[in-house]
């Protein structure tokens, strides 16, 4: 879902990226308090409005009730606004393009940059994150250098908190374009666009049914989770949950199922469990329920045993190894080398012994 220019904004505030003066205008409203001259955009969820006849920069009062007359009548790609934005005319000594988003080539999110911004950037640098290392100022200067923007404490700032947002609203882009720097070193965002992650929607409406255990299960597969949860019983152990997760979803959404599920108090294990999957790529999938591990406080410090099958293993593998002598979680990883019976029977063994 893409949120509209007003709707970005209020989300970038939130998080401390700097807007400009700006106020929502409704049809049939002539009067603004943004001072003239002030730019005034329709209110679209779409690009290149201003090449589709969307933005105008309004001069004056006289000419203000025709702009937003004029507005209001054009529709772009098929939409009329609801709404208009009036904001204050930013004056910059330099424009250029910022974006946080998914990245299918390298497989993990990716911070875009390009030294100009607005209408119509065909190319920008694009720099994989490496979520298992902190997004701090060093990496942001660096990325900045490669792509030849010039640093600034602000820029570096506000690079963070884009990223911030990225991460905790769990978004698909954020992009702003243009960022304006202003000869006073200030970075003002000058657009907004925002498109919402709806498998994550659904991932929050997805029921999650409590069972009274102390084993929280998150399983793949609608009729194999059932199953799962049998076998878990027959050797003993006692569910907290049912949930699955089915097809080859985004790591948001295994992070959203992840978060809620081991929220459950009076939690002993975690069976991460499924067979062996045709589509699922393991890595995207279980770097979600690590991102979502890593949100408990305190820390879990009791057995996970995952047993999974499919696309990347081995890079889903090594990855959690690799966060579980990093970070100090007891997890335990497996393949198809043992049945889904018996990883059930590792973990009650492994609860007993803590």
């Amino acid at each position: 879902m893409n949120l509209t220019e007003f709707e970005g904004k209020e989300l970038l505030r939130s998080y401390g990226v700097t807007t400009p003066c700006g106020e929502r205008i409704e049809p049939g409203q002539y009067t603004t308090a943004v001072s003239f001259p002030l730019v005034l955009k329709s209110q679209v969820p779409t690009s290149d409005r201003k090449a589709k006849g969307g933005i105008k920069i309004i001069e004056s009062l006289d000419t203000f009730a025709a702009g937003v007359d004029a507005l209001f009548a054009t529709a772009i790609d098929g939409m009329l606004p609801k709404y208009l934005l009036a904001e204050e005319f930013i004056k910059a000594e330099a424009e250029i393009y910022v974006s946080f988003s998914y990245a299918s080539d390298f497989r993990s999110p990716a911070l875009s940059l390009n030294q100009t911004g607005g209408s119509g950037i065909q190319q920008a640098t694009v720099i994989p994150i490496n979520l298992l290392e902190p997004f701090d100022e060093e990496i942001v200067r660096a990325a900045l250098v490669q792509a030849h923007v010039g640093e600034s404490t602000a820029l570096v700032t506000c690079l963070i908190q884009l990223w911030e947002l990225f991460q905790k609203e769990k978004v698909l882009l954020t992009e702003v374009n243009p960022l304006f720097l202003l000869s006073d070193g200030r970075v003002v965002a000058g657009d907004a666009k925002i498109v919402r992650d709806e498998a994550l929607e659904a991932a929050q409406e997805k029921p999650i049914i409590p069972l009274g255990g102390d084993i929280a299960i998150i399983a793949s597969g609608g009729g194999a989770s059932m199953l799962n949860i049998d076998i878990l019983m027959r050797v003993g152990g006692k569910p907290a949950n049912y949930v699955e997760y089915s097809g080859n979803p985004p790591a948001a959404l295994v992070e959203e199922l992840t978060t809620r599920v081991l929220s459950a108090p009076g939690i002993r294990g975690v069976w991460v469990v499924g067979g062996t999957a045709n589509f699922t790529d393991l890595f995207e999938t279980l770097s979600g329920f690590v991102a979502g591990l890593r949100k408990m406080h305190p820390k879990p410090t009791y057995p996970i045993v995952i047993r999974r099958d499919g696309p990347r293993r081995a890079e889903a593998k090594e990855m959690l190894e690799k966060v579980a002598k990093e970070e100090g979680f007891n997890l335990f990883v497996f393949g198809p080398e043992i049945s889904m019976a018996r990883s059930a029977e590792i973990l009650l063994q492994e609860i007993q012994n803590t």
